[in-house]
């Protein structure tokens, strides 16, 4: 039976992206027979039913693994870099898998990778580790922090029951953007206040929610001027809540999902939480992957502080937020810009991000994404997936 982890990879080797660089690697000092060897040796010592080899490296070594590996262990190569894997499937890597002897993850995204690895059941407790020594600089390093934060990071069991804390909704909008009601009703009724701050210099276009919503809706207007941070920061400065949690107009959450958000307030040991976002393309059954798209994991959820601000005009990153950090893996935010917007509509909005960046970047709509069905970036139903506490990792 195909794995999950050679469909989605197959899918991101699809595409090729221009930019995309190769491995680094080093000469290595021990043979592959040897290595191999050893690291079989040690993962029979531990019992583990996976091998997962960080990095393919030149393929030798994942290929060792495979022919002398039992058939009773799984072995999993995680690879960060598409193109080398494309490079090294011409030279015949990927006939070793025809047999199903390994099974192959890649994308350039540390954290698709982390969470296929978490949604399907893959925990460090049953699994031998290898980040491949023929690996060097940047590529020894980006592997290097996924084996960490693999093994560092801890599934957490939700609280029982809310706590009565004061919870404020937020977003920035413009009166144009197609289906506000529902981006209202979206929300559910035990918020407490809905902060929306309007792209206008007065009340005079914005339409009149309050009639969708039993929460106290507090309106702010002030032009957008290509300054997001600037408009999120007027965002948090209406929200009396203990804790925030804001979204795009594009974006919706499940009743589960709402259900789980309320619940992780009560957490003590964590005060920011990542949700992962599955933006539906070209339905509601597909959703984009691949090279950063997916899981495009956003911070939404987060305790009320003073020390709460936005930073970067465009690409707006939310700073001061103490302590632990996690993922919501269970939430996803549904965006669902391709359903609700035309493609002019999108093209307009990201003339508005490039004009805003001063010519540092550059945003451009692609005629196709990668994509792929939701089942297959969604934790498998036979495997309860908790919260997830991310290590304290320098990913620099």
């Amino acid at each position: 039976m195909t794995h999950t982890f050679d469909i989605y990879s197959e899918q991101i080797l699809t595409y090729q992206l221009s930019g995309q660089e190769l491995e680094e690697l080093k000469a290595n000092s021990s043979t592959p027979e040897e290595a191999a060897e050893k690291h079989l040796r040690y993962a029979k010592r531990r019992n583990a039913k996976t091998i997962i080899l960080f990095g393919a490296g030149s393929g030798t070594l994942g290929k060792v693994l495979a022919e002398k590996k039992s058939s009773e262990q799984e072995l999993i190569i995680c690879d960060l870099y598409p193109e080398h894997i494309r490079m090294l499937n011409k030279g015949g890597f990927g006939e070793i898998n025809k047999n199903e002897n390994y099974t192959l993850l890649t994308d350039s995204s540390i954290w698709a990778l982390l969470l296929l690895l978490s949604q399907n059941g893959y925990e460090t407790t049953d699994s031998h580790l290898i980040l491949n020594p023929e690996l060097d600089g940047q590529s020894k390093n980006k592997h290097q922090n996924l084996q960490k934060l693999f093994s560092g990071t801890k599934q957490i069991d939700p609280p029982e029951h809310a706590s009565p804390c004061k919870i404020s909704a937020a977003a920035i909008l413009s009166p144009d953007e197609p289906e506000l009601a529902d981006f209202i009703t979206n929300f559910p009724d035990w918020i407490d206040e809905i902060v929306l701050v309007w792209d206008c210099a007065d009340l005079t276009p914005v339409p009149q929610l309050g009639k969708f919503h039993r929460a106290e809706i507090i309106n702010v207007c002030h032009h957008l001027e290509a300054d997001f941070s600037a408009q999120r920061n007027r965002m948090l400065e209406n929200c009396s809540g203990d804790w925030i949690i804001y979204l795009d107009a594009d974006e919706r959450l499940s009743k589960e999902s709402w259900d789980t958000t309320r619940l992780m307030t009560s957490f003590k040991g964590c005060n920011g939480w990542y949700l992962p976002r599955m933006t539906f393309y070209p339905d509601r059954e597909h959703c984009r992957i691949g090279y950063g798209l997916w899981p495009d994991l956003q911070l939404r959820l987060f305790r009320n502080s003073p020390s709460l601000k936005f930073v970067n005009k465009i690409h707006e990153q939310l700073t001061g937020i103490n302590g632990a950090s996690g993922i919501l893996t269970n939430c996803p935010i549904q965006h669902l810009t391709h359903l609700l917007k035309s493609r002019k509509m999108i093209e307009s909005k990201l003339e508005k991000f490039n004009s805003s960046t001063g010519g540092n970047f550059s945003h451009q709509l692609g005629n196709e994404f990668p994509h792929l069905a939701n089942k297959f970036v969604i934790p498998r139903n036979d495997w309860k997936l908790s919260p997830l506490l991310l290590p304290d990792i320098n990913m620099a």
